[in-house]
């Protein structure tokens, strides 16, 4: 998944198109959730974009494990003298049961801020993992909780840990196997008549459907021989004023040596068609039309950049791929990131959450303060994929971001399609005869 996400990232950077990290971008599962009755929000709203207490995320979790009405049974004995009122039953119930505990003999700090590692805690507690008995500790909590398919890097931000988070994790947590079992907490819960049986189906076809796009994708990534269309558009404007437009259509042809992928063999053709306004083009042409074809083939590869020459480099197959966003399409996607699935004949479409893809600490990692001082805000922003018959087929991504910075807005809108077009057999590729007419890409190009 990480990988699909830096693919994907990359993409949208280079176009100039990310999302405001600290939003909610989570509100889907704060919705799954309180349809099966697991999760309430507050008075005034989810609140998603707020830090969660340690008091609230108490709450969240006996809410999560439906068993709010027993919590508001119980007779508070826990020791902790540091509750105000409203928290004691959740607190005496994930005390009673092991599932939370004190920062100190006497206190909870109810108010204290909940870390993405304490909700970890109480998630691995809740699907019967306990640090107690050594299945994992405090400090591993969230390696152990990734390990478990608890956390992924969509719906788990140690940097800006939110009530948004909490919803995408107690979501994911209820699609999770409890330890020991090849039984999902969701089931458990109906199992143990915490949650309502019939409220519960419309979530659990949700997460069969999820696992089916996703063994779709793992489908996808095992075939060696793959040939895909894809096209990107894009354009850039300054308030009112169009700076660009670019199109570049392609055909990707791909022949994976899954043993040595040095050994693999690829050929990349299309067109790089793009106008820009004369005030960049520094009296240069104005429109631009170039062929470009790319070929890999024995640990490297060969660039044919028409008029500015033919050049080689040494390069690693996976380098290729990434750098062409390829791992993109064929990558599964965490519970917590689909907005929504549509069934079809044979087929599904799945849209992704795309606030959720690239809205929380990446961007932070790759881009490593670059932006700082600068507003983004994105509209629009789709990615969806379709399977049919157990494999995708395509993968659509679009939107629009606004930048500004220093009282000036760029707009840049990307619309970006791939569809698999052959597999297996029907895949043929055909190098040119030339390639050892091609020279080192010179270092200043490089």
């Amino acid at each position: 998944m990480k990988k699909m996400r830096i693919a994907l990232a990359s993409m949208l950077v280079a176009a100039g198109i990310t999302a405001t990290a600290g939003a909610a971008n989570f509100t889907n599962c704060a919705d799954r959730l309180k349809d099966v009755g697991l999760f309430q929000g507050t008075n005034q709203g989810y609140q998603l974009d707020k830090a969660p207490t340690r008091a609230e995320a108490s709450a969240m979790l006996v809410r999560l494990l439906g068993k709010e009405e027993e919590a508001k049974g119980l007779t508070y004995t826990a020791p902790f003298t540091d509750l105000v009122g409203w928290e004691k039953p959740y607190v005496q119930y994930l005390y009673d049961n092991g599932l939370a505990n004190g920062t100190s003999a006497t206190a909870y700090n109810p108010t204290g801020k909940c870390s993405a590692q304490m909700y970890t805690t109480f998630l691995l507690r809740a699907l019967g993992y306990s640090d107690a008995k050594g299945d994992f500790t405090y400090a591993k909590a969230l390696d152990f909780g990734e390990q478990v398919g608890l956390v992924d890097d969509i719906n788990c931000s140690t940097k800006n840990f939110l009530r948004d988070n909490v919803v995408a994790m107690s979501l994911t947590a209820l699609d999770t196997d409890v330890k020991g079992s090849d039984s999902i907490l969701l089931d458990k819960l109906v199992a143990d008549g915490a949650v309502d049986k019939t409220k519960a189906a419309s979530l659990g076809a949700f997460f069969a459907d999820a696992d089916a796009f996703n063994t779709a994708a793992e489908n996808t990534s095992a075939e060696s021989k793959m040939a895909m269309d894809m096209n990107i558009k894009a354009s850039v404007k300054l308030g009112s004023t169009k700076l660009l437009d670019m199109s570049m259509p392609m055909t990707i042809k791909t022949d994976m040596n899954l043993k040595e992928l040095d050994k693999s063999v690829m050929a990349f053709g299309g067109k790089l068609n793009m106008t820009i306004d004369p005030s960049l083009a520094n009296g240069g042409d104005t429109s631009i039309s170039q062929d470009i074809n790319y070929y890999f083939t024995n640990g490297t590869y060969y660039m044919d950049m028409g008029a500015q020459g033919k050049y080689k480099m040494a390069m690693s197959f996976d380098d290729v791929l990434n750098g062409m966003e390829i791992s993109a399409m064929n990558s599964s996607v965490p519970v917590s990131a689909i907005e929504s699935i549509t069934k079809g004949s044979g087929s599904m479409t799945v849209k992704y959450n795309m606030n959720s893809i690239f809205g929380s600490d990446l961007f932070d990692e790759l881009l490593g303060g670059m932006l700082d001082g600068v507003s983004i805000k994105t509209r629009d922003m789709n990615v969806t994929a379709k399977a049919v018959n157990g494999m995708l087929t395509d993968t659509a991504i679009s939107g629009t971001v606004d930048i500004t910075a220093e009282g000036e807005t760029i707009s840049a809108t990307l619309n970006a399609a791939a569809k698999v077009t052959a597999t297996g057999d029907a895949v043929k590729i055909t190098l040119p005869t030339d390639l050892d007419s091609y020279v080192d890409l010179p270092t200043e190009i490089n």
